[in-house]
């Protein structure tokens, strides 16, 4: 199993709070691709920062970018 570090790219404005780029959670997937399971990604956004990115659409590579950490 992976563990990938998921950030933000760029700073966002989600529901008239300011998330700054690089915010990150870190996940783990079977995939070599973790946006396979973004609903694990959405949902450690969530745990972590309190932030939902899904409404808005920010769960997509345009947003975000993963790392390979282990």
């Amino acid at each position: 199993m992976a563990t990938f570090e998921i950030k933000t790219k760029r700073a966002i404005n989600l529901q008239g709070e300011y998330v700054d780029a690089g915010l990150s959670v870190q996940i783990s997937s079977m995939f070599s691709n973790p946006f396979d399971e973004v609903d694990k990604i959405h949902k450690a956004f969530k745990r972590i920062h309190g932030i939902d990115l899904k409404p808005e659409g920010y769960l997509s590579l345009g947003y975000l970018e993963y790392n390979l950490i282990n």
